[in-house]
């Protein structure tokens, strides 16, 4: 099996997957003029070296989020179009 969904007990590893994962992002409005931050949840994979995880090198976890290959493919073909 390639993936599982570890248990809530599971100390988090590098390449695990975590769905609903809380992101802080930063949005501009246009009316305030101003940055402002936002939480939104995705699905993202785990970046940080295990090694670190394990012996608690880290006291954050850096992620990347994992987007929909057929999401992707579609943007892709209407970037070239434009």
């Amino acid at each position: 099996m390639i993936y599982h969904k570890p248990s809530v007990d599971e100390p988090v590893t590098q390449g695990d997957i975590a769905d609903e994962c809380p992101l802080l992002v930063w949005e501009f409005s246009e009316t305030e003029s101003q940055f402002r931050s936002v939480t939104v949840e995705a699905r993202v994979v785990v970046l940080t070296q295990a090694c670190d995880l394990v012996q608690a090198k880290s006291t954050r976890v850096l992620v990347a989020t994992v987007h929909d290959a057929q999401y992707l493919v579609e943007r892709s073909r209407s970037a070239r179009r434009s």
